[in-house]
């Protein structure tokens, strides 16, 4: 669990960082709710990283809340960028049929918060952590 803690953090970043430096704050006007879905998911990994840090009680339910939300917010986007590369039709102007580079990262993306939703489900560390915030 040391390493999805480790990647917790890595990963709000990737998602608020991220989406704002690839598409610039300036596209809340023409997609608000990709940013917005982003956001929230780094926020929530965030937050999850920090309860664990802190060995908070409800950290592992916000561990994985944070990586079940990511997990499935990734799914479309890793899928249907994939679906469309395969059949050679381009279904949003911004991303190209032919960027295969961006359909990996995407499947990376997504592989990463699936094996760690899974991971953070079967660990028993939860366990360990007491009412007041520390070590059982």
């Amino acid at each position: 669990m040391k390493v999805v803690s480790i990647v917790t953090y890595l990963f709000s970043l990737v998602f608020i960082a991220g989406e704002t430096l690839r598409r610039g704050i300036g596209y809340f006007s023409i997609n608000a709710t990709t940013m917005i879905e982003d956001y929230v998911c780094g926020v929530l990994l965030l937050v999850a990283a920090l309860l664990w840090s802190k060995r908070s009680k409800n950290a592992y339910k916000f561990m994985v809340g944070a990586w079940g939300y990511a997990a499935g917010g990734m799914l479309v986007p890793f899928f249907a960028h994939l679906e469309a590369y395969l059949r050679g039709v381009q279904i949003r102007s911004d991303h190209p049929v032919d960027d295969l580079n961006s359909v990996i990262l995407k499947g990376v993306v997504w592989s990463v918060c699936v094996i760690c939703f899974i991971v953070t489900l079967k660990t028993k560390q939860h366990l360990n952590f007491n009412e007041k915030n520390v070590p059982a």
